[in-house]
């Protein structure tokens, strides 16, 4: 037990330090050093760098080591692509079974606290989105999905962390997800599933920028 908690404990840590590119893309990973610096045995580091590789934020290269995934805007699109099908689905299945009044209104007394007062880091407002999407996904009722899509938001997170960045954006997500929740509550499914679809696409949309600016600042550019 000790032994997996202390891999879990360098995947957080590492998982954390690629999200928020302080390794950008291309970054090497070397057992050696992080046996160092956590001060372990080989057990532990390669049981947490394996972990990364089936996470996909890292990548085992022949005869060359572990490095940061590079980014693949094919790739990319295509966890779009899926998670636009997936998320609509989702709010079919609700608008046709309705959802736990308790849930509808705790969701929205958030969103609606979190609009007026914009969390002052993107991080908090990716990981409050993607609680978000979970927690309807839950409402939804089918389990496969869900696991679905918190694959997908774990894949694309090191991006989206990047894409919320500014108040406007922050106040749109906010606004998105309560106009979601009002056709939620009205079942008025094709409200709700055409504002999954100008959410999900106004976030595909700001994926070059947000790229952009994420390797900008892991190089010390701005």
């Amino acid at each position: 037990m000790a032994g997996r908690n202390l891999s879990r404990e360098i995947y957080e840590t590492l998982a954390a330090r690629i999200n928020q590119w302080v390794y950008p893309p291309g970054h090497r990973l070397t057992e050696e050093e992080i046996c160092v610096e956590f001060e372990v045995s080989r057990s532990p580091v390669r049981e947490a760098l394996n972990m990364l590789v089936q996470a996909a934020l890292i990548a085992k290269e022949e005869r060359k080591g572990y490095a940061v995934r590079r980014v693949d805007m094919r790739e990319i699109n295509e966890l779009y692509d899926t998670r636009l099908v997936l998320e609509l689905a989702v709010v079919d299945r609700i608008c046709r079974n309705g959802m736990d009044e308790s849930t509808l209104a705790r969701q929205e007394e958030r969103w609606q606290k979190l609009k007026s007062t914009v969390p002052g880091t993107a991080a908090e407002t990716v990981l409050e989105d993607e609680h978000f999407h979970h927690a309807l996904a839950e409402a939804a009722g089918n389990r496969v999905m869900a696991q679905l899509l918190t694959d997908i938001d774990c894949r694309i997170h090191f991006v989206r962390i990047y894409d919320i960045t500014n108040p406007d954006r922050l106040r749109k997500t906010g606004v998105d997800h309560l106009e979601l929740l009002s056709a939620i509550r009205a079942r008025d499914r094709e409200r709700a599933e055409a504002t999954v679809r100008q959410n999900i696409e106004w976030g595909r949309a700001n994926v070059s920028s947000a790229i952009q600016e994420a390797l900008a600042r892991a190089h010390g550019i701005i």
